[in-house]
């Protein structure tokens, strides 16, 4: 299966994640047997069927990504998406169409920033882990920055 990058198509990796075992019972959804899996933080999945791409974020939810654009935005490139059995994954809030790595004129911290709020990226490990393309960090008047909604750090 190959993705669409708006230029190329590339491969996609499959790999096999495994999810915990949650017996049903009745009078439990389906939605809330989905769990948040911290321990895959940093990866981008997409389901086995394909479809939309997700960033794992520290916390181990599934975070929409919504276009290519803002793919592009965020990530060097289509390398290391892999395909998961993402059902049983908790899904947060997608980021927002648009989302930017961006930074202050007079501070050296560069953060994700998405739905309105930044959230510090808290080391260049932490770029690398994501994946993030650090010659895509905008640099913006520091009082842009100073005025956002701070979310949690992103480590």
């Amino acid at each position: 299966m190959k993705v669409n990058d708006e230029k190329n198509l590339v491969p996609v990796k499959e790999i096999e994640v495994l999810t915990p075992h949650i017996e049903l019972t009745r009078g439990v959804s389906p939605e809330s047997l989905s769990v948040p899996r911290p321990d895959l933080a940093g990866l981008r999945l997409t389901p086995l069927q394909g479809g939309p791409i997700y960033v794992v974020n520290p916390e181990g939810f599934l975070l929409w990504i919504p276009n290519p654009s803002t793919y592009n935005s965020l990530f060097r490139d289509w390398n290391g998406v892999y395909r998961v059995d993402t059902a049983n994954m908790s899904i947060g809030a997608a980021l927002s169409d648009g989302a930017i790595l961006a930074k202050g004129s007079l501070s050296a911290k560069v953060y994700l920033v998405s739905n309105g709020r930044k959230r510090w990226i808290t080391s260049p490990a932490t770029m690398d882990k994501y994946y993030f393309n650090w010659s895509r960090v905008y640099v913006v008047p520091q009082i842009l920055i100073d005025s956002m909604v701070t979310g949690a750090s992103w480590s």
